[in-house]
């Protein structure tokens, strides 16, 4: 199968995936956030999944092709990605010990590894325009 093809197949596959995931945890989602309340876990994570699919079909076309641009759209994003997660940890840290939030750790890492999914191929995606 060629590379093309390939990553049209994914593309199409992350794409309704994502439609799917995205719409599912918006919708469980909604109730929590009118009210007020922290959401459930799974539909925190099961909403940046869903984001992280809908940005992986944007770049399907772009890393499928094992060349210099596809290599260095990833190098150049995970280096910039090493960052964030220390910005968003210590981040996390001043908000849980200077505001009003009261979160708990399980709601923490939930917040943190939901900001980690989506800034991976958030960075993929502003390099892949820039490059």
């Amino acid at each position: 199968m060629s590379r093309t093809k390939k990553a049209k197949e994914s593309r199409f596959i992350f794409l309704i995936s994502g439609l799917f995931v995205t719409g599912v945890s918006t919708y469980i989602n909604f109730d929590d956030v009118i009210n007020g309340r922290f959401p459930d876990v799974i539909t925190i994570m099961s909403f940046a999944l869903g984001i992280n699919q809908l940005l992986m079909a944007y770049l399907s076309p772009h890393l499928f092709p094992k060349d210099e641009r596809s290599k260095m759209i990833l190098g150049k994003s995970m280096f910039v990605n090493y960052f964030v997660i220390f910005g968003t940890i210590l981040l996390l840290f001043i908000l849980t010990e200077f505001s009003d939030i009261n979160w708990d750790a399980q709601q923490v890492l939930v917040v943190l590894t939901s900001i980690l999914m989506l800034t991976i191929p958030t960075t993929m995606v502003i390099y892949s325009k820039i490059i």
